[in-house]
């Protein structure tokens, strides 16, 4: 079973090379609709989008994120908040506490809320034949990202997206079969992993194998083995301590105020 919309999501493909083309104020326009119409928790629409123009802006994101194609004026680049902030400032204006916005519940439906936005994003600008790129580099750190967006208390930058023409042809990563992503009910265990993904890792090989000699640069390899190397390399401090020194974060003016969503970083 398959239509327009179902073809294009399974033709993504991550583009990281764009064409010095930025979208119109239409395009642009009708991306940040159709996060505003994302599916939202409890109708609180805890999320704000940033659409980043300034050069300086973008430069210092590109730096934060140590890739540098985040950086010079190929793709528009947006960043998706989890922003409880507006909703402490409506409950301020009429005199309600702000205490219960600091739950890490409420910080989820946050999250959750911009990542929603940011996958409607993408859907929609693949269909509309744009290529996209999420930028979980952001958080490499944080800090800088928060300062240079001033975002204020109570909301965190939850992942970046870059979107515009695709000046590369890159082809598709193969996928781990539903068999082992997929289940009913209950949560589908199996005795090796290593066996069961054998002829997967297989294809990714090929598939890196095939893709390295385009570039001439990245060695061919399998999936399983470097995903453990990967976390390791790429997870925030305090996720690889146990130590309760408070935030990674806690310089940041986006990150001061105390309560359970701190302890994410």
């Amino acid at each position: 079973m398959t239509n327009e919309t179902i073809a294009s999501q399974l033709a993504h493909r991550t583009i990281r090379a764009y064409k010095d083309q930025p979208l119109t104020d239409a395009e642009v326009e009708t991306l940040m609709d159709v996060a505003r119409h994302t599916a939202t928790s409890s109708f609180l629409q805890s999320c704000t989008i940033l659409h980043i123009t300034d050069p300086q802006v973008r430069a210092a994101i590109a730096e934060a994120s140590g890739q540098p194609y985040v950086g010079g004026t190929k793709g528009d680049l947006f960043i998706f908040v989890a922003d409880l902030y507006r909703n402490s400032r409506i409950r301020a204006e009429q005199g309600v506490s702000s205490e219960a916005l600091s739950s890490m519940n409420l910080f989820l439906t946050a999250l959750e809320d911009a990542l929603l936005a940011a996958q409607n994003v993408v859907v929609a600008a693949e269909s509309m034949g744009l290529g996209t790129v999420y930028l979980g580099s952001i958080l490499a750190d944080p800090r800088p990202v928060v300062k240079a967006l001033e975002l204020p208390e109570l909301t965190f930058p939850v992942v970046g997206l870059l979107v515009g023409h695709a000046d590369q042809d890159p082809g598709q990563k193969p996928r781990m079969p539903l068999s082992v992503m997929s289940a009913k009910n209950t949560y589908p265990r199996v005795e090796s992993y290593t066996q069961t993904l054998a002829d997967y890792d297989h294809e990714v090989t090929e598939c890196t194998t095939t893709c390295a000699r385009a570039r001439a640069s990245s060695p061919s390899r399998t999936w399983s083995p470097p995903t453990s190397a990967w976390a390791a390399r790429t997870s925030p401090p305090s996720w690889r301590s146990s130590t309760n020194k408070g935030s990674a974060c806690a310089d940041s003016p986006s990150l001061t105020r105390p309560g359970p969503p701190l302890a994410l970083w």
